[in-house]
């Protein structure tokens, strides 16, 4: 009996240290959505005003409540511990977005889910805060900064977080030995609005962080490290080129002086940074040359916009690695076919962009127009230049329209499905060619060998970057990293 007694002592004692051991090794799990821009059902009212705004977007911003809807269904499901939300919450910063938005926050609450926001440059003091009703489109209320923090007090900004007083940045640890610093990045402090008194409406969409802020991000950082603690962080606007020449080429999407802000958060101990903005599902790693050390930022999607992403990364315990998958919502409660429809909004923006690629080269070229003609017909042929920037965008309509939409499916899509890229830039070339020959047919073999001879080789590391998620190409420095599965170090 004595015996049996401590058979059974014995067995309990080992299921306990094996709990106590499956506990310490116990993974949590961290759900990235970034760009809901939700609008509330209550500011819309059918009608022409709503169609013709939803129309022209990527974003499937009529549906985006039943969207919002749906991903909380989906997050729940996932059980993560906490979610981060990498701003632009809403449309255009209406209270009442924000209000909704929390609504779908408190619910993934009640699930035992943390969820921690950050604004985005839509969300706060927004002059363009509207409401839909029937045929007209009317000024709603939009937040303050100090607003929005009383609305997400729950979500990151109560009394468990570490608030900036320069900003809307906080630091908090919502999982025991992971800290989470959310950097405000947005410049909505310099937008004016005339429903305050301002003589104007003006809207800055840009990014900065903030010198002092800075400062006490690195303090944070380096107060969690010396605790021996893990640290992440999240902001809306890009730290990190996702390809090359992009703080020149879309310099809007990525903070001012950000190498010099990158290098100093890695030597801090800043190595992941989740981010969003562009509405692209992307990942890029900055290399110190220097120390060997990197950091990684993950770049989310819009949550409505195909394909429609979210990130599920798992926090391993017993490491300081974190494994980052990438999943998509592919229906709604009411919209079983949400992929197909908004992959096809994607296929329809190709002439958008058209427009927009025509209408910067027409800027640059219009007036000099005319000395361009003189010098393609100097020997005796004739120059079929477009007149207007119509012209230009039907020119580029023609010949490009196909291989444009590819290359858009296969940037949002993410990079490493590798979408038969040498094609598409085969498929490329050969509608400069046409158009080349369109414009000036009795040059065409000669302009399309300085084409190839003298101006693609300048083209062709930034259509590789994009095309093939490859950043520095052709230096030293080169990087590839994989945007839907990827593993980075704590």
């Amino acid at each position: 009996m004595i015996m049996k007694t401590k058979l059974i002592i014995i067995m309990l004692l080992s299921t306990l240290l094996a709990l106590e051991t499956t506990a310490r090794t116990a993974v949590d799990r961290i759900v990235v959505i970034s760009d809901t821009h939700l609008l509330a059902p209550e500011l819309v009212t059918p009608g022409s005003a709503i169609d013709r705004t939803d129309a022209g977007e990527t974003k499937m911003m009529a549906m985006s409540d039943d969207i919002m809807a749906s991903l909380t269904d989906s997050i729940i499901s996932i059980k993560p511990s906490i979610v981060l939300i990498t701003g632009d919450l809403t449309h255009n910063g209406e209270r009442a977005s924000h209000e909704r938005m929390a609504q779908y926050l408190e619910r993934m609450s009640r699930g035992g889910i943390q969820p921690l926001v950050i604004p985005g440059n839509h969300d706060c003091n927004n002059p363009y805060a509207r409401r839909f009703d029937g045929d007209k489109t009317l000024p709603a209320a939009t937040v303050t900064r100090e607003e929005f923090a009383q609305i997400y007090r729950d979500y990151g900004y109560g009394g468990k977080s570490q608030r900036d007083t320069a900003s809307l940045s906080y630091c908090c640890e919502p999982i025991k030995g992971l800290v989470v610093i959310a950097i405000d990045s947005n410049m909505d402090e310099r937008n004016t609005l005339t429903s305050r008194g301002d003589s104007a409406d003006t809207y800055y969409n840009g990014g900065r962080i903030k010198p002092q802020t800075l400062q006490w991000v690195i303090d944070r950082a380096e107060k969690a490290r010396r605790q021996g603690k893990r640290v992440i962080a999240m902001m809306h606007h890009h730290l990190v080129p996702h390809f090359d020449r992009e703080d020149q080429l879309l310099a809007n999407y990525i903070v001012t002086d950000h190498q010099e802000i990158t290098t100093r958060l890695l030597q801090a101990g800043v190595h992941t940074v989740f981010t969003g903005h562009l509405h692209v599902t992307d990942a890029v790693t900055m290399h110190d040359a220097t120390t060997g050390d990197s950091l990684v930022e993950v770049a989310t999607g819009s949550a409505i916009c195909y394909p429609f992403a979210l990130r599920v990364a798992t926090l391993e315990n017993r490491d300081k690695t974190l494994n980052i998958d990438t999943r998509w919502l592919t229906s709604t409660r009411n919209c079983p076919t949400l992929r197909e429809q908004g992959r096809q909004r994607i296929i329809n923006s190709t002439p958008g962009m058209a427009a927009m690629l025509s209408n910067r080269a027409w800027d640059r070229l219009s007036g000099h127009m005319g000395q361009l003609k003189a010098m393609l017909e100097m020997d005796g042929g004739k120059a079929n230049l477009p007149e207007t920037p119509q012209q230009t965008t039907q020119l580029v309509m023609r010949h490009l329209n196909e291989v444009l939409t590819r290359a858009m499916l296969a940037v949002v899509e993410g990079n490493e499905q590798r979408q038969d890229i040498e094609d598409i830039i085969g498929q490329g070339k050969q509608g400069i060619r046409a158009m080349i020959a369109e414009v000036m047919p009795q040059q065409a073999d000669n302009l399309w060998e300085f084409f190839l001879n003298d101006v693609y080789p300048k083209l062709e590391p930034l259509v590789r970057s994009v095309l093939e998620d490859r950043n520095a190409v052709g230096t030293a420095s080169e990087s590839s990293t994989s945007d839907l599965r990827l593993t980075v170090t704590l």
